[in-house]
């Protein structure tokens, strides 16, 4: 089976570059034959020519590296565009600044080829860890037990079920772009380029409603590189792009704050009514509103935010075998036993 790794890319090109050498050590493992990563570039143009010269070109010559431009910002349909683009059976998504865990992306593949007949697959994860912190910090999924915005939850050091996470997450690949029978992948949210915020949750939360179940995989985790605390904001303020500008770093990160269409994180009320309708969006008012609120006006984009999300809220409804109530109260994740004959992976604690 083969493996595309997909990553949208916004104005990194050191990090981005880093990100794909790490990548390409990683899958030597697997074999280039079996392997591609497509990257879809949302850069400001001035950073498109920087980000070419900085990344391998004999690795584009031998098409293990493809990269396609798509000029207007928006992490989810540049992530839809690279999954459409890719060849693979099986997508890896990553940002576009990480480091690949040991064997972690092996470690992936050989639990989507062992559970290649199983129809009930969605996303499977490795932990994710950050650069400024021990190992001990790294996490599979998210605590949803007060709202789904919560805090993270745990790493597993066996198999098992999980509630969601935002990547690095690998799937099927026609399974995320079937709108049949599949995910849909980011519906409205890429149908409508909103910007950044609450993709994860909308992806990750979606496989429960529909009847598919998220695995946790005990692996080395991937490392996200940034952001880090007391480096990226000026007396206390949020670290977007002028801010960026003022450090000279716009090469570090992705920045995806000033992106898409409506205000920053935006998507995470369209995603909340999508997912759970009205009764979704008020049980995560408040976290949204500590969280972003120095972004948008909740209340202001209450009533867009539905107008946006009604098709796909109508979308899901026909298509769920159970309500994101109904899923609160059996929390299927905890249903499923975890794996422990298979132990856990070297190097996981």
């Amino acid at each position: 089976m083969k493996l595309s790794i997909i990553i949208s890319n916004r104005n990194d090109v050191s990090m981005m570059a880093v990100t794909v050498r790490s990548c390409i050590e990683e899958l030597r493992p697997i074999g280039f034959k079996n392997a591609e990563i497509v990257v879809v570039d949302n850069s400001d143009p001035d950073r498109y020519d920087l980000l070419l010269s900085a990344l391998p070109a004999g690795y584009r010559k031998d098409k293990l590296l493809k990269i396609y431009r798509q000029d207007f910002p928006c992490i989810f349909t540049a992530r839809e565009t690279a999954a459409e683009k890719a060849s693979g059976d099986y997508i890896l998504c990553l940002d576009s600044h990480m480091l690949a865990g040991r064997n972690a992306i092996a470690d992936l593949v050989k639990f989507m080829d062992r559970k290649k007949d199983d129809k009930t697959l969605g996303f499977a994860h490795s932990p994710i860890s950050w650069a400024h912190q021990h190992e001990r910090h790294a996490r599979h999924d998210r605590d949803m037990s007060k709202c789904e915005l919560g805090n993270w939850g745990s790493a597993y050091k066996y198999e098992q079920t999980m509630t969601w996470k935002g990547m690095p997450w690998i799937c099927r690949r026609d399974w995320f772009l079937d709108r049949e029978k599949g995910l849909n992948g980011y519906g409205v949210l890429a149908q409508h380029q909103i910007s950044w915020g609450g993709g994860d949750m909308h992806i990750g939360i979606k496989p429960w409603l529909l009847g598919f179940k998220n695995w946790a995989v005990p692996t080395n985790p991937f490392i996200h590189i940034g952001p880090f605390p007391k480096l990226d904001q000026i007396a206390g303020k949020p670290f977007t792009t002028s801010t960026a500008r003022n450090f000279q770093v716009r090469d570090k990160y992705r920045i995806y704050s000033e992106s898409g269409n409506f205000p920053h994180a935006f998507g995470f009320l369209v995603s909340c009514y999508v997912l759970g309708g009205e009764s979704m969006m008020k049980r995560n008012k408040s976290a949204i509103i500590q969280r972003f609120g120095q972004f948008i006006d909740v209340d202001k984009w209450w009533n867009k935010a539905i107008e946006i999300g009604r098709d796909e809220y109508r979308w899901l409804r026909k298509r769920e075998i159970m309500t994101f109530q109904e899923m609160l109260e059996k929390r299927p994740w905890d249903e499923c036993p975890r794996n422990s004959d298979r132990g856990a992976v070297a190097g996981v604690r």
